[in-house]
């Protein structure tokens, strides 16, 4: 890969090989990038960019990283080709605040509800809310609120969310869940929820005569 940096060096100068570099280095460190977001114009315009495509998407190949872009969404991210390679590793209670913000993002896909950039918009309450009904029909172990909220500011590290401004008096925020949330949970986040609520239930059963 080394001779294809020169080359971009050479015929496109030494900002956009550094520019290049640092598109790079931050989609290894963030995975996606969602233009718009502070500080990102760079990052997004190099990847986006088609003389640099090329050397971008075999860097990532030889990473073992398919490069994903979607210019309509305006956003780009890299996901893993296999298992084996080293994408930061979710927790179970990280998996699971994913596939719940994927399993809202897709049922709010399918009947209209989403906004420009196949953006949907949900609140920090109504997501914990669902996940709840979820682990008390399952019957396991709960995650906190605070954890919770603690997990979605991690989401928002990989610009898979945005978070709003915390409101005090609700105590509540907007969070706007962002289209590259299949991508991680994969196109089955439903599903994959429900097997996960019947494995709870087949680990914590209900005692005889409680109600579901």
């Amino acid at each position: 890969m080394l001779s294809e940096f020169e080359n971009v060096e050479r015929s496109f100068g030494a900002e956009k090989a550094a520019d290049l570099r640092k598109a790079q280095h931050f989609l290894l460190r963030r995975q996606f990038v969602f233009a718009g977001d502070p500080r990102t114009g760079t990052v997004y315009n190099t990847i986006m960019d088609g003389r640099f495509r090329d050397v971008v998407d075999g860097f990532f190949d030889s990473c073992g990283y398919r490069v994903h872009r979607d210019p309509e969404a305006q956003w780009a991210g890299i996901v893993a080709m296999d298992e084996d390679v080293p994408l930061p590793r979710m927790k179970l209670d990280e998996t699971i605040v994913m596939l719940v913000l994927a399993a809202y993002w897709q049922q709010e896909v399918n009947v209209g509800a989403v906004e420009d950039r196949a953006v949907v918009v949900a609140t920090l309450n109504d997501l914990f809310d669902r996940y709840r009904e979820m682990a008390q029909h399952g019957g396991g172990g709960a995650i906190s609120a605070a954890r919770f909220r603690d997990i979605l500011r991690e989401v928002a590290q990989r610009s898979l969310v945005e978070i709003g401004d915390f409101d005090d008096e609700q105590q509540d925020c907007e969070i706007r869940i962002r289209p590259m949330i299949k991508l991680i949970s994969g196109g089955d986040a439903l599903q994959r929820l429900e097997r996960y609520v019947r494995s709870e239930e087949a680990r914590f059963p209900q005692p005889a005569g409680d109600e579901a």
